[in-house]
């Protein structure tokens, strides 16, 4: 698909959004939540340095998780780009969700792991998207860019609640992941996507 296409599709859906001149996080992904049928949740948390960004999708909603210690216009620019992944209806092929539970959680078995998490089946990182998927989501976020703001976002520290569980559940895989990198031979390391992972 050429670029003028993506860009038009963008365009498009960002239109039937309705979305203000200007708009914050908070409130783009209340607009968003209607648009997916399901609440979409922000959690600030430190990725380690494995990703910037990821979205965990359970039975209560989407839960992007993105990087704490990072600049107010970086925080938004991982944030929409999980937003651009929903918006598209990027669903990952079931048939990756094992293989990619074994790598964030190796010593756990795959239905233990997607239990404990209270995960829905679609557990991928983005490395398992193609190009143009991640292009068209790249337009996507650039566009939605234009429109959004920063604010003075309560960044949920501690976190509470069912994103404490999640964001627990999720570091020691994230630590697997950096400790696994840091011991792999240079250009051994597998790929992160750049822009994030989607849980």
């Amino acid at each position: 698909m050429r670029v003028g296409r993506i860009r038009r599709r963008c365009k498009q859906l960002i239109k039937e959004l309705g979305l203000p001149a200007s708009t914050d996080l908070p409130r783009l992904c209340a607009i968003v939540a209607e648009r997916v049928g399901r609440p979409v949740h922000l959690v600030p948390m430190s990725l380690g340095g494995v990703v910037s960004g990821m979205t965990a999708s359970t039975d209560e909603g989407f839960w992007i998780f993105y990087e704490l210690r990072t600049s107010p216009w970086h925080q938004i620019h991982i944030v929409l780009h999980e937003i651009g992944h929903l918006l598209l209806g990027h669903d990952q092929d079931p048939a990756v969700t094992e293989d990619a539970l074994r790598m964030w959680a190796p010593s756990v078995d795959v239905t233990t792991a997607m239990r404990r998490l209270g995960m829905t089946p679609g557990f991928a990182r983005h490395h398992c998207y193609d190009n143009l998927t991640e292009r068209e989501t790249e337009v996507l976020g650039t566009l939605l860019m234009e429109r959004v703001v920063p604010g003075s976002y309560d960044h949920g520290l501690p976190l509470r609640g069912r994103a404490a569980e999640l964001a627990a559940a999720l570091g020691p895989a994230l630590r697997h992941v950096r400790d696994a990198d840091t011991t792999r031979p240079p250009g051994d390391a597998p790929g992160t996507g750049g822009g994030g992972a989607h849980v």
